[in-house]
């Protein structure tokens, strides 16, 4: 007996538990409607189609496993600011010059600002990668040791502070909270190569965010600001929400967001 849900059906089960749980998707599993491609706004090849069968993003789609690519940005038409935010993600089997070597890598952008066609605009990034928590010192020099691990916080901005619990370049629940930039993770272990990962983001505004990698909180971060000469901050509360495709055959889907009420005393960028 067949028992595979029509498409109908799934989309409207699927919508409907977002509903109940306050959820509303944000792509809608069939076009690119409410999404931008930085390289489609440059007049060049989009990098992000839609998979019908997956009902997902689908990064580099056709493309032949060693081939030369350029990266892409694929970001919402909409500012957020506080709001929880979650997906899936898998790999696929590809990869691409100048990375058919490489761990894949890929990441979840928020507070996009500014030059948003950029590669790589200013903003915060919860990566995606499948390098181990203990891959490698990252200081290293090497490329062909360069680590991608999911859960790790990238500060795409030149200037841009996060407060988070810091042991030298890597977070530790334990450490005192100091100022500074990208931080790496120990924490957060990806599921086999070909199956879907979780992941959610939990974005208050400047104040704070916390990422999550397959029900593991794995990173917490706090005020988020550009330091001024005259001692004052500019925080960074709000821009848009984008996702990475560099190098890696990777397909993201039921992305959904809540959005959530900001503190009174909170102030926006």
């Amino acid at each position: 007996m067949n028992t595979k849900i029509p498409t109908l059906t799934w989309l409207i089960l699927t919508f409907s538990l977002f509903a109940e749980e306050g959820f509303t998707p944000l792509f809608n599993g069939k076009d690119l409607t409410g999404w931008i491609s930085a390289r489609a706004e440059a007049g060049e090849r989009n990098r992000f189609s839609v998979n019908q069968d997956k009902q997902a993003l689908h990064v580099y789609a056709g493309v032949p496993a060693g081939a030369e690519e350029d990266t892409d940005v694929l970001y919402t038409e909409t500012d957020y600011s506080h709001y929880i935010l979650r997906l899936e993600f898998k790999w696929g089997d590809k990869r691409y010059a100048p990375r058919t070597d490489w761990d894949r890598d890929a990441g979840l952008l928020f507070h996009m600002h500014r030059d948003l066609n950029k590669i790589w605009p200013p903003c915060l990034e919860m990566q995606i990668g499948e390098s181990p928590g203990d891959k490698f010192h990252p200081g290293t020099q090497d490329n062909t040791l360069r680590r991608f691990h999911s859960g790790d916080l990238f500060v795409l901005s030149r200037g841009l502070q996060v407060k988070a619990q810091r042991d030298a370049r890597f977070y530790s629940p334990s450490a005192s909270p100091s100022y500074g930039g990208s931080l790496y993770t120990q924490l957060g272990v990806e599921k086999p190569h070909g199956q879907w990962n979780e992941m959610e983001i939990q974005v208050h505004g400047a104040e704070k965010a916390v990422f999550i990698l397959n029900g593991e909180t794995v990173l917490t971060l706090e005020d988020f600001h550009y330091p001024q000469e005259d001692g004052s901050k500019t925080p960074l509360a709000s821009g848009r929400i984008g996702l990475q495709a560099e190098w890696a055959e990777v397909f993201y889907r039921n992305i959904r967001i809540k959005n959530l009420s900001p503190n009174p005393t909170e102030t926006s960028r």
